[in-house]
């Protein structure tokens, strides 16, 4: 059973007619009338005795209406009472933050936060792993240069820009013989993902490199 179509023909129902259902809630009459029709023609029973000025249920309608009114009823008190109970944040918040943005920044977001929410019972976990949010019963995770996930749902919340900081004759390694990108060798955080390059970018010039990690920290302050 369509409940939208369900929901138009209480509405008819509770208002004696198509016209005051129409007027009383916004919706064109016809939309109402076919949408009736609509619900009719899959319960394979007519519901409403349509006259010139006037409606009747039939038996059948009549049914639908009592046992199904209640109900639909009872379903818009729940969403209203959900949506009125989101009016103000509440409930546990776990977040997991690298640890640069956590001692440079979140503490005085936090504290802000929880100022302005004082029902939030919130808490975040600083470290610099990747932490899988779903098993790790995390609400929000914050990373730098994330990796696609299917399963997450993700805004970005700040852009910055890298720099490539190295002595001069490090950025000019030799070009290897096939053609492709020369390695670079460089200090990492995150193990780049295969065949991953780096474009570095000095004033109008593009350079392409291969990054090989020669040393892998995992803090990046460190």
């Amino acid at each position: 059973m369509d409940l939208s179509a369900l929901s138009d023909f209480l509405l008819v129902a509770s208002h004696g007619g198509f016209g005051r259902a129409a007027r009383a809630s916004g919706r064109p009459k016809a939309t109402l009338s076919r949408r009736v029709a609509e619900l009719e023609a899959s319960l394979g029973a007519r519901l409403i005795e349509r006259g010139e000025r006037s409606l009747r249920l039939t038996e059948a309608g009549t049914l639908l209406h009592a046992r199904t009114g209640p109900l639909l009823g009872e379903i818009a008190e729940a969403g209203a009472a959900v949506r009125g109970g989101m009016d103000r944040p509440r409930g546990r918040l776990r977040v997991s933050a690298p640890l640069l943005l956590s001692d440079t920044a979140l503490g005085r977001i936090a504290a802000r936060f929880v100022r302005a929410y004082p029902e939030v019972d919130l808490t975040i976990r600083s470290e610099d792993r990747l932490v899988d949010p779903v098993e790790e019963d995390f609400d929000v995770v914050i990373r730098v240069n994330p990796r696609p996930d299917a399963r997450l749902v993700g805004r970005c919340v700040l852009r910055d820009a890298p720099w490539l900081v190295a002595a001069g004759d490090a950025v000019r390694p030799d070009p290897r013989a096939d053609g492709g990108p020369p390695p670079l060798s460089c200090v990492v955080r995150a193990e780049p993902r295969p065949g991953e390059v780096w474009t570095v970018r000095d004033g109008s010039s593009r350079t392409a490199y291969a990054p090989v990690p020669v040393l892998r920290l995992s803090s990046l302050p460190m």
